[in-house]
């Protein structure tokens, strides 16, 4: 082999070991994790016990930056937006794909987002104050379809699945319901508890413990079975709404075009992460119920929400300001 020969295999084969350690070395500083609404709510709390999960994972601090606003939108835009490199992702939910159903998406979660893992799902809780009138969905049907009602619900921010539960409980009963959003479930818990408003589909992770402690009331579940720590209490579907079934899940996402070795440390370590004994304990904590699944099956349950929200919407004629 001649001397130029040796040298150019000499470069190749530096430049080529160079490459290969960029792979192992992700992350090599902080990840960003976008999200959608103020601190204090279920996805606010399952990002942050991630995140310090996958800084002890994967050795570098994944930072959670909260960007409230529009049913969760504002993050997941921002992230649309974003360079794909990794090192800003976000912690989703399915309002992605029910928002896309009913077009309020300025995005396409088809082609700008990339899936990474499916994280843990709730149901809603249909809540009121604990001084409230109405002791049965029943009565919240009564009263909304008076001529004369004026009844509000509050939600986490237009397109959540917190509104999508009252849009659709109008929608079914024909009750006259005026949507207050806020920028998260924690300030409207707290409009809630002081009767600035008269009801809410809440987060059970957070409405749970304000139940337990007499600051609210609850009356139904918008899941289709009934909660474990509420045994007594009816599902939705079960005061009459037949079919109603509408909650949140989330998963982690980031913009498309990330590198796949990236997406696959990124959920190998999610997968990782759930098979210990702390993201069970903490979800169960939360009164979530796991989910499992890599990049394949959170586009692929993205999806089917998508095809679910659709056939709710044009069936409903469900339509939002």
């Amino acid at each position: 082999m001649s001397v130029v020969k040796l040298l150019c295999a000499a470069v190749l084969g530096v430049a080529t070991a160079g490459a290969l350690p960029a792979r192992a070395d992700y992350p090599d500083k902080p990840v960003k994790v976008y999200v959608g609404f103020a601190p204090g709510g279920a996805t606010d709390l399952l990002a942050r016990f991630y995140a310090e999960q996958l800084s002890r994972k994967l050795g570098q601090p994944f930072i959670v930056e909260n960007r409230p606003g529009a049913g969760g939108n504002v993050a997941i835009q921002s992230l649309a937006q974003t360079k794909p490199d990794g090192y800003t992702i976000a912690m989703g939910a399915n309002y992605i794909a029910s928002n896309a159903a009913l077009k309020r998406n300025s995005y396409d979660w088809d082609k700008d987002l990339t899936p990474i893992a499916l994280i843990a799902s709730t149901p809603n809780m249909l809540v009121v104050p604990p001084n409230s009138p109405f002791n049965s969905v029943d009565d919240i049907i009564r009263a909304g379809t008076r001529s004369d009602s004026f009844l509000t619900f509050g939600s986490a921010g237009v397109g959540s699945s917190i509104h999508l539960s009252g849009e659709l409980f109008k929608a079914m009963t024909g009750a006259k319901l005026t949507h207050v959003p806020y920028k998260g479930v924690s300030p409207a818990e707290v409009a809630l508890m002081a009767g600035d408003i008269d009801m809410m589909f809440g987060s059970v992770s957070t409405e749970v413990p304000l139940v337990q402690a007499g600051k609210l009331k609850i009356l139904a579940v918008t899941g289709l079975e009934r909660m474990k720590v509420f045994p007594d209490t009816p599902t939705l579907d079960e005061a009459g709404l037949k079919g109603f079934n509408v909650g949140a899940s989330y998963m982690l996402v980031a913009p498309a075009n990330v590198p796949d070795h990236i997406v696959r440390r990124l959920s190998e370590a999610v997968a990782e992460i759930n098979a210990g004994a702390e993201a069970p304990a903490y979800t169960e904590r939360l009164y979530a119920t796991p989910m499992k699944g890599g990049p394949a099956e959170a586009k692929a349950f993205l999806r089917s929400e998508y095809e679910k929200w659709n056939k709710l919407v044009a069936e409903n004629a469900l339509k939002l300001d």
